[in-house]
């Protein structure tokens, strides 16, 4: 080890510090509670490194000194998670010659370190001195860097584009960090720690222009309710744009439940799940390491694999047409990453009778003869439990009566359209039984799961019909609920503020479990959601308190005098009800398509009409 580290500017410094005081006196404890929200704050059921954002931490502003520094004088130097040296500091065995790691002013590729410092003093000269010490944050998502004076913009390299391009697998090129195992971990999950506390430390310092869009015109809805211009004031914003933040989930939530309104309640719910024992994971990691050690690997091939599903849904129509549909990738403290899918069939392909569930859906163990290959991945990935008086202690059952999950479900003769929840499909009591971790089950306790699917992606990949309207609104709450959280106490930590101050940013961060998977996934740049088809989302205003654009920096007299400056969605609607007779049976939220549609009818004839003749 010390051979290795040899030639490492701060090793010998390093090896000289004692360790820190008291570091005994803290200790962290998980409140395994159930009565808290057991969809985000349930326990952990894998062994693995995570990360827990703690209420409060960011007031002592944890990244703004991640590495101290003890002089022979005794003074102290901070270095913070955007220096230079700190990966060569927390990471010395990734970094072992002190090599510096990723810092603000990395130019892009045909970029020269003279442009970029040239676009840093002139943004410094254009911003005040105040703002220059603002943290770096990722210019591809949620303003940061790009918007920091201090660094070159977008001329430089990301910290997400750095971190992406350090994890990638070279042929013939050692990656030490690929090697870590938990301490890759580690690293991926303090990097995205990292990315991510940027992008909230920007929007912390630029309160005043997030707060400026969220209230300009009508109030925020996501807060309507609060009739106190004192809570608004003392509120800390997190921006809508911000993935995982309330207003996005809340946008997302309502974009889906739009497309409920236009093309009818959901038909299938789908949940596919990662399988760590894929052959494109298990033929990849180095001698001795497990798929654990490698969650690069685990995400990488799980995209690949969700893209391969999304095809065999929306390209090959496997369930029938979709129509629409909505899907979410989430990660929780199971170790795994899994998606879940809500499919809007069309018309003709709609799921309405026991009979048409049947043909996509089964819930039996297959016949072992005549389907061995299905028989043996309905055995290993879609048996449930052994729960219940089985196995009190399996998490559906500890510190319950039983299963939360409702297995063993009972046998039938043939599938029943259950009462408000899902269907009772077809189980019979033909007498078959697999031993599976210990416990013999029967058909009682198969997952429902689609044969095809099953076979082609070789991982638990559960498909229900849910054709209930009762059921909607909570599978699409249910897929927009949010991060995993953890419920801790931790020793000493800082009191809670006194003065009730709202702080969306400490609300997002407060007991945030971050796990390597989704670490990577998010560094990768890997899609979380999709809505399709897109939706578009109205303005509502009062009179003259629309949002308008503008260039920092632009002249304000030029702003107002624009051309069109005065006119927004909303008020071309009203105009159009004043001057076509035709528009008024039209709501709202139907007049962009049915513009659309009268643009593309018109232009069929020959006639040119735009959105300016309304």
């Amino acid at each position: 080890m010390v051979n290795i580290l040899r030639g490492n500017p701060y090793s010998e410094h390093l090896r000289s510090m004692g360790e820190v005081e008291d570091v005994d006196d803290y200790r962290i404890t998980l409140n395994l509670d159930q009565r808290m929200d057991q969809r985000r704050y349930n326990a952990p059921t894998s062994s693995e490194v995570a990360a827990v954002w703690v209420e409060g931490s960011e007031r002592r502003r944890q990244f703004d000194h991640s590495v101290i520094l003890q002089g022979k004088n005794r003074d102290i130097f901070g270095i913070k998670s955007y220096h230079g040296c700190y990966d060569a500091l927390s990471y010395p065995l990734f970094f072992p010659r002190g090599e510096l790691g990723w810092h603000t002013d990395i130019p892009k590729r045909n970029v020269s370190y003279d442009t970029v410092m040239a676009a840093r003093a002139a943004r410094l000269a254009r911003r005040n001195n105040d703002e220059s010490s603002q943290s770096p944050g990722d210019n591809n998502d949620d303003g940061g860097e790009d918007n920091d004076p201090a660094s070159g913009g977008n001329k430089c390299v990301s910290v997400r584009d750095y971190y992406c391009y350090k994890f990638q697998m070279r042929p013939g090129i050692f990656n030490p960090i690929l090697h870590g195992k938990r301490l890759f971990q580690q690293f991926a999950v303090d990097t995205y720690i990292k990315i991510e506390n940027s992008r909230l430390d920007y929007m912390w310092n630029h309160q005043d222009k997030i707060r400026a869009d969220l209230y300009q015109g009508l109030m925020d809805s996501l807060h309507a309710g609060e009739g106190s211009t004192d809570a608004i004031g003392k509120r800390t914003v997190l921006s809508g744009t911000f993935i995982g933040g309330p207003r996005d989930k809340r946008r997302r939530y309502m974009d889906a439940m739009a497309l409920v309104r236009k093309y009818g309640k959901p038909d299938i719910f789908l949940t596919m799940t990662c399988n760590p024992n894929w052959d494109e994971i298990k033929r990849e990691p180095y001698p001795g390491q497990t798929p654990q050690d490698r969650p690069d690997l685990v995400v990488r091939v799980f995209r690949a694999k969700l893209e391969e599903l999304k095809n065999k849904l929306f390209q090959k129509d496997i369930l029938g047409k979709v129509k629409a549909y909505v899907y979410v990738v989430e990660f929780q403290k199971r170790g795994l990453p899994h998606a879940h899918f809500l499919l809007i069939m069309e018309g003709r392909f709609k799921l309405t009778c026991p009979e048409q569930y049947d043909k996509l859906i089964s819930a039996e163990l297959p016949n072992k003869i005549k389907y061995p290959e299905l028989y043996k991945m309905v055995v290993k990935h879609m048996m449930h439990g052994p729960c219940g008086v089985l196995n009190p202690d399996c998490p559906c059952t500890k510190g319950r009566p039983a299963c939360k999950n409702q297995y063993p479900r009972p046998f039938n003769a043939a599938t029943l359209q259950g009462k408000d929840s899902y269907p009772l499909y077809r189980r019979h009591n033909d007498g078959c039984k697999v031993t599976v971790r210990k416990a013999l089950l029967d058909n009682r306790w198969v997952v429902p799961y689609n044969p095809h699917l099953l076979r082609h992606l070789n991982c638990h990949i559960n498909v229900e019909a849910c054709s209930i309207i009762k059921a909607v609104k909570y599978l699409f709450k249910y897929i927009y609920k949010g991060h995993d959280r953890a419920s801790i106490t931790v020793s000493e930590a800082d009191k809670a503020d006194s003065n009730g101050n709202i702080d969306e940013i400490n609300q997002y961060r407060d007991a945030r479990w971050v796990t390597p998977p989704e670490a990577l996934w998010r560094i990768y740049g890997f899609e979380l959601s999709k809505n399709y088809p897109s939706v578009m989302q109205l303005q509502l205003h009062l009179e003259n308190c629309h949002m308008v654009s503008f260039q920092q920096g632009q002249d304000i007299q030029q702003v107002v005098n624009r051309q069109g400056v005065e006119k927004s969605m909303l008020t071309e609607y009203f105009r159009a009800n004043r001057l076509h007779e035709e528009a008024r049976g039209i709501l709202y939220r139907d007049f962009p398509e049915w513009l659309e549609g009268l643009c593309q009818l018109t232009q069929q004839k020959g006639i040119a009409i735009t959105c300016e003749s309304f």
